[in-house]
């Protein structure tokens, strides 16, 4: 993987007017960079065994902590069995709560509306624009530090983006790129949004996944300082991406006022 740094927003700006693709490129958002590139569902394995240990490596091989003798700590199965049997009780608890005549839903849609609403998945959020990747990491980032009571004062710290190339390389190996169509995530349309899902009993992030396959050169890893916060969330304002772009329902709106009057 590739990494590059950017401490003012223009110069990420240009990097970004600079680098036109032919192929598709996909783009994700994170305020720490020291977080797994890992779903929700991905994370709660990563935290087993020390993975919550501020030491513990969590990119492929993870210090061997699921391994024992050379094989995997855990049967074969365990972790596709324990998501199905998981993803069974949110539609059994979802049923008669869709409204009149739902649309039959396929497993992946059912993973994409669960992840609407908060279920713990093991699908991976991007977009295609690197603006809305950037809105909410350093939205994010913003937030915790308005909450800390420093008044946004730069520290040195950092947001991590992240830009995957979709070409030949990408899908296979249990990597998918989906794009469900449920009619309750009108949100996915405002934020150009799809997912990637790493379906693996050996690999729980994308990063250690696509190093270690060979695949390390479609991904890259951009840093950008604390100190491109205001100038960055000023121009994505200017551009006309704030919340109510982005959450188009009452959670934006309240988001939104929350974000002008600086309640987060």
């Amino acid at each position: 993987m590739e990494t590059k740094q950017f401490k003012q927003w223009n110069e990420f700006r240009t990097f970004i007017d600079n680098d036109q693709q032919i192929l598709p490129v996909y783009w994700r958002g994170q305020k720490d960079p020291s977080w797994a590139l890992a779903s929700r569902f991905e994370r709660l394995i990563l935290n087993l065994n020390g993975g919550w240990k501020p030491t513990a490596r969590n990119v492929y091989p993870y210090d061997e902590r699921y391994v024992r003798n050379g094989k995997p700590f855990w049967e074969s199965g365990f972790y596709q069995g324990m998501r199905d049997r998981y993803l069974d009780t949110f539609k059994r608890a979802a049923s008669g709560l869709r409204g009149p005549n739902p649309a039959p839903l396929d497993p992946d849609q059912w993973w994409a509306l669960g992840r609407h609403h908060g279920l713990i998945t093991p699908l991976l959020d991007w977009t295609e624009s690197p603006y809305i990747a950037a809105f909410f990491a350093l939205t994010e980032l913003r937030t915790e530090m308005l909450s800390q009571g420093n008044e946004l004062r730069f520290q040195g710290r950092e947001i991590s983006l992240y830009r995957l190339f979709h070409n030949e390389q990408l899908e296979g190996n249990g990597l998918r790129v989906l794009r469900p169509t449920v009619d309750e995530l009108g949100r996915m349309q405002g934020q150009r949004g799809l997912f990637t899902w790493l379906d693996s009993e050996r690999y729980f992030e994308l990063r250690g996944f696509l190093d270690n396959t060979g695949k390390g050169n479609i991904l890259t890893q951009i840093l950008i300082s604390d100190q491109a916060l205001l100038d960055g969330l000023q121009d994505l304002k200017t551009h006309g991406i704030d919340y109510r772009l982005l959450l188009p329902d009452l959670d934006g709106a309240a988001r939104h006022a929350n974000a002008i009057w600086d309640f987060g």
